[in-house]
């Protein structure tokens, strides 16, 4: 079995949305503002992936991001790079024709990723445990998007569960584009 580096795009991004949060001056001029994107500041849809509206919602997009992320990179570092872009664009997309004004957060784009290493893992298993997993992954995202709200983590802001449809529409995409062919497990 080859060996992989260290997983350095995860552990990159996770340091760069650490080093936003602790930033001592306020993030707002990073945050997707869809008006302020319309008037030429089109870093937003990049940076506003990587603002956190506070400690809880970073710890849980932190701990998504390295899970999901050292899955997919162990594999590919350019299917993770693949799925974190085709995820962004489709959670930008989305958000671009929503008519909601301000979003934050890793989250929409972390189910692009979701997909991915779902994906990877029944490839190489087989397991009905991994398409059980996806089942109730993607259960909690409807039912989370026919509430409004979120089952497992409570942020200042309010949640937006579309973005992680559109990350998981991202992630099928991301698939397809890539036409994975992933060898088993030795």
């Amino acid at each position: 079995m080859k060996t992989r580096n260290l997983p350095a795009l995860s552990f990159s991004i996770l340091a760069l949305i650490l080093a936003i949060h602790l930033l001592p001056v306020d993030p707002a001029h990073l945050i997707f503002g869809t008006a302020e994107i319309h008037d030429g500041q089109v870093w937003r849809l990049l940076t506003g992936h990587f603002v956190h509206a506070d400690w809880n919602h970073l710890v849980w997009n932190a701990i998504g991001l390295l899970v999901l992320g050292v899955l997919i990179e162990r594999r590919s570092r350019r299917l993770l790079f693949l799925a974190l872009l085709v995820g962004t664009v489709s959670v930008n997309f989305l958000l671009m024709h929503s008519g909601l004004d301000y979003y934050c957060g890793l989250s929409g784009v972390l189910n692009a990723l979701l997909v991915i290493a779902l994906w990877l893992e029944w490839k190489a298993s087989r397991s009905r445990w991994v398409i059980a997993i996806a089942i109730a992954c993607a259960a909690k995202v409807i039912l989370e998007t026919a509430l409004g709200d979120s089952l497992i983590s409570q942020i200042s802001w309010p949640p937006y569960a579309w973005s992680h449809l559109a990350g998981m529409a991202g992630g099928v995409v991301a698939l397809l584009v890539s036409k994975i062919r992933t060898p088993a497990r030795e």
